[in-house]
């Protein structure tokens, strides 16, 4: 029997989180601040699949409850004590000097969580002071990543915020769910004015992307999904990527990355099993399509042992031309392209052609099947027509 209250909770593991940012040290303070990147800042099982600095993320969205996957308050962090306050614009959660009453603070001795209080949102003094601001927490699964479980990435960008809650609303006024979708979490360029001067400048913003056609979109939403409910998302620290106050030393010294001249493309969204239309299946097995006297004949009662004809039998290296898919390797490998490399290749053949084992490329490439190697070429053909 299940234990009330215990085994109905039902949750997935986190595994990690993604950062938008790395630490420094300001020379002159001593002291370390965030500074905002324009890749995902990924754990190294994370960047094994995707490279070191990865600026699209193949993701899925868990469930629909986006207080789970989504989580969106004003948030104030403090040095000392993470976050000491979170909000909705109406009421908020502080965390409070016992003796005071005043927001805990790193000279206070006992705290408590103040509940109900009331939220004023951008008419807050910390807010406008840049102590407190919007921050995301997005949870999502890497299904190209080993593992069972979410990763976290916290924001405090307001167009990363605002375009994912509209890429979300988009897929959910189309598909009626946005939940077990295969999508594209993206950092990309994006020009706004600085409050504080009023100058243009350039900054990473996060999106959903979906970059197949509607059509495949709603062939996608039609697919079986796995309801799970996910832990609260983990929200004592703040993001990288958000805004500080201009008081603080840290506010001048704060680094925007430039952005690289050259975004690699990633390899093509994988089906999960190569599709082929009824002529290729009996071609890859060697049957000729039955006439309407054999289908007569098969109906018959069998009076003698019937000769079956084996499928087609491959060659030794395959139904791959080698010579020519080494050419081909050769010619992207020389791009210097890291999503052409041996291990890059080997990652999209372990999650396109499942259960094909080899050493090598080439080596996995011979134990394809006739439809998975039809599949293969087409996207090393697409790949060159590229370079």
């Amino acid at each position: 029997m299940p234990i009330k209250g215990l085994s109905e909770q039902k949750r997935l593991p986190r595994l990690g989180k993604i950062r938008l940012g790395i630490k420094k040290i300001s020379p002159r303070t001593k002291r370390e601040y965030p500074s905002a990147t324009d890749f995902f800042v990924c754990p190294p099982e994370v960047q094994a699949i995707y490279d070191e600095k990865p600026k699209r993320l193949d993701v899925i969205i868990p469930l629909e409850d986006e207080e789970v996957w989504a989580s969106q308050y004003y948030r104030q962090y403090s040095r000392s004590r993470g976050l000491v306050c979170k909000g909705d614009g109406e009421t908020c959660r502080r965390m409070v000097d016992t003796e005071t009453g005043d927001v805990a603070g790193r000279d206070t001795k006992e705290v408590t969580w103040s509940e109900g209080g009331t939220c004023a949102g951008m008419n807050c003094p910390d807010y406008k002071s840049k102590s407190c601001q919007e921050v995301m927490n997005l949870q999502f699964l890497l299904p190209k990543v080993p593992g069972l479980g979410v990763w976290q990435i916290d924001t405090g960008s307001i167009n990363s915020i605002r375009n994912i809650n509209n890429c979300a609303t988009m897929i959910r006024a189309m598909c009626g769910r946005v939940s077990w979708i295969p999508l594209l979490l993206t950092l990309e360029p994006t020009e706004v004015v600085n409050p504080d001067d009023g100058k243009k400048k350039t900054v990473y913003c996060m999106s959903l992307r979906y970059e197949r056609s509607a059509e495949s979109l709603l062939t996608d939403s039609e697919k079986p999904r796995l309801q799970l409910l996910l832990s609260a998302p983990a929200d004592d620290e703040a993001p990288e990527d958000r805004h500080f106050s201009v008081s603080t030393p840290e506010k001048k010294e704060e680094v925007i990355a430039k952005a690289e001249d050259d975004v690699a493309d990633l390899w093509p969204e994988p089906e999960e099993e190569p599709r082929m239309s009824k002529a290729e299946i009996k071609d890859a097995q060697g049957e000729p399509e039955p006439s309407h006297e054999s289908v007569q004949a098969k109906n018959r009662p069998v009076k003698e042992e019937v000769k079956v004809i084996p499928p087609e039998e491959p060659t030794p290296k395959g139904f791959i031309d080698m010579d020519w898919l080494k050419e081909s390797v050769k010619k992207m490998q020389a791009t210097g392209v890291k999503h052409f490399s041996d291990v890059a290749l080997l990652s999209y053949m372990t999650t396109s052609y499942k259960g094909v084992e080899g050493a090598t490329i080439y080596e996995r490439a011979s134990k394809l099947d006739k439809g998975q190697a039809i599949h293969f070429s087409k996207v090393i053909e697409d790949e060159l027509k590229k370079l």
